[in-house]
């Protein structure tokens, strides 16, 4: 059966050609039930792409939520959160520690460490960086780094030097010279045990402190010594007043570093960050 078709004239405005369409009557008579059929395809479509997706969002979802309690299960939230603040303390102590030596300070960006470490490694990684702190930390107290003094002004370096009294021929200076006025406060670099606090021939009054390592520092020409033979002190507690007792020529610190029972230069350990 010939199905019955309808002539649509599509005039163009502009005077161009005309065009003209054949379309089915029925589809003109019953354009809205067609319409409406048409509609109701698409939405069944979209339904039906919705449902998919809904499925596969809340499986992802349900995963992620599984995988977040296993990682709350197993990571103690507490115990990293307690030990992150023992890390920052560690890092304020030890730059408060450079600073009082006249040192560069810590500026901690990154602290490195492989770049996929797994969450619930965190209570691990977060006790090694401590452990690496506090050893860090124990270290800087042990070793005598920095200046005993808040001057910077070396006037004699270690090694042989012209003969400061007479300006003739040269000699050999164990130590380094650092000038100030004189009471300027002087400050052990290290923990340790005084083993001398007395008149010390030229040196005049002098402090020798025996620290670990086999290391020790002589601290001489004095004007007042602060502690006793004997006496355990910390890095950074003053141990006498800058002077020029014994052999010297002007108020200044004579500051000497004695490694294994050979003196070695102290610009080494005062400038170890350069």
């Amino acid at each position: 059966m010939r199905s019955h078709k309808t002539s649509i004239l599509i005039i163009n405005t502009e005077g161009k050609r005309n065009k003209t369409l054949l379309v089915p009557t029925r589809i003109l008579l019953h354009w809205k039930k067609y319409a409406a059929v048409a509609v109701l395809v698409v939405l069944c479509l979209i339904a039906a792409l919705g449902v998919t997706v809904f499925h596969k969002t809340s499986k992802i979802y349900q995963h992620e939520i599984a995988k977040a309690d296993k990682i709350k299960s197993l990571v103690d939230v507490p115990k990293a959160q307690q030990t992150f603040q023992s890390i920052d303390e560690s890092i304020f102590r030890i730059n408060e520690l450079l600073k009082s030596r006249g040192l560069v300070q810590m500026e901690v960006e990154n602290l490195g460490g492989p770049e996929n470490v797994e969450v619930v490694k965190i209570n691990e990684l977060a006790d090694f960086y401590r452990e690496q702190l506090d050893n860090l930390e124990k270290t800087l107290k042990n070793v005598p780094i920095g200046n005993p003094t808040p001057s910077d002004k070396i006037i004699s370096s270690y090694g042989y030097r012209r003969n400061p009294f007479t300006g003739r021929g040269a000699e050999y200076h164990s130590g380094i010279d650092i000038k100030g006025e004189r009471g300027t406060p002087v400050k052990t670099t290290a923990n340790g045990k005084v083993e001398v606090a007395g008149w010390y021939g030229g040196y005049g009054k002098c402090v020798i402190v025996k620290h670990e390592n086999k290391l020790k520092t002589l601290y001489g020409h004095l004007s007042e010594i602060t502690v006793r033979e004997g006496d355990e002190i910390e890095s950074g507690q003053v141990i006498g007043r800058l002077g020029s007792t014994g052999r010297s020529s002007g108020p200044h610190l004579h500051y000497e570093i004695i490694k294994d029972d050979e003196k070695v230069n102290p610009g080494d350990y005062i400038n170890f960050h350069e």
